[in-house]
């Protein structure tokens, strides 16, 4: 399996590009669109969909990341081997946000590359047919080599202080759910909290979509804090967009 997580929207040629790339060198590979649709030049929250969606593939699969700012700058591509899986893509930490990697290597064999790749669609011409190779069982080293040294996974989640938790919204889905960046741990379905955004505050953390009146907050599939409304639009409602400050706070402070 081969899986794409990249911020190359679906309106453009690029995706596809990539998967015909990718079918050319290894047609047996299974390839799967986990989303198109990062942010632009979103690194973090590109690391945060990269780590959430790359022990969802069996072991052996690859998951090639393409957020990549730096494209045909002296920033370095890689292969990294994580939790039984391989992550291809740019070396600015969208790869490694994920468990601790058992190997890196630095891709610097062009012979594995595209002819003649083009410096602003390493994603096509360099990317690509790495992942291929790793799904045809071509060894990491015979593509790269070893490393210790990749850049660090920018910074996800908030940091929580005293009993207070200091985020912000970081995804909007298609249903309006506003993502936040505040984890699991500041956000129990048990936990005696008020969450403040926009102006509003929200008493306590439900379980599910369709418990209690809008807007609510649970703790959604990323487990991460998630401001909803039932039935609606959290983001119309509040009218409020990625980058909105959202406090969390324990009722006794």
């Amino acid at each position: 399996m081969v899986a794409f997580v990249t911020d190359f929207g679906v309106d453009d040629p690029y995706a596809g590009q990539m998967d015909a790339v990718v079918a050319s060198i290894a047609p047996q590979a299974r390839v799967v669109h986990i989303t198109h649709t990062v942010p632009p030049q979103n690194i973090a929250l590109g690391a945060l969909i990269v780590a959430a969606s790359a022990p969802l593939l069996p072991p052996g699969g690859v998951l090639l990341g393409v957020v990549d700012p730096g494209v045909g700058t002296d920033r370095r591509g890689l292969i990294v081997r994580a939790a039984g899986r391989w992550l291809v893509g740019p070396d600015n930490g969208l790869l490694l946000a994920g468990p601790a990697p058992t190997g890196v290597w630095v891709l610097d064999r062009p012979e594995h590359w595209r002819p003649d790749p083009t410096p602003t669609f390493h994603g096509r011409d360099v990317f690509a047919p790495v992942a291929a190779q790793l799904a045809n069982y071509v060894r990491p080293d015979a593509l790269g080599s070893a490393i210790h040294d990749p850049v660090a996974a920018p910074r996800l989640v908030a940091e929580v202080h005293e009993g207070t938790a200091r985020g912000e919204v970081i995804y909007i889905d298609r249903f309006g759910n506003l993502i936040t960046n505040l984890p699991l741990s500041v956000a129990q379905p048990e936990s005696d909290v008020v969450i403040e955004i926009a102006g509003r505050r929200i008493a306590g953390i439900r379980r599910s979509y369709g418990e209690g009146r809008e807007p609510i907050a649970l703790v959604g599939s990323w487990n991460l804090l998630e401001i909803a409304v039932p039935g609606g639009s959290a983001a119309e409602l509040l009218g409020v967009a990625r980058g909105t400050e959202v406090l969390v706070r324990h009722r006794a402070t």
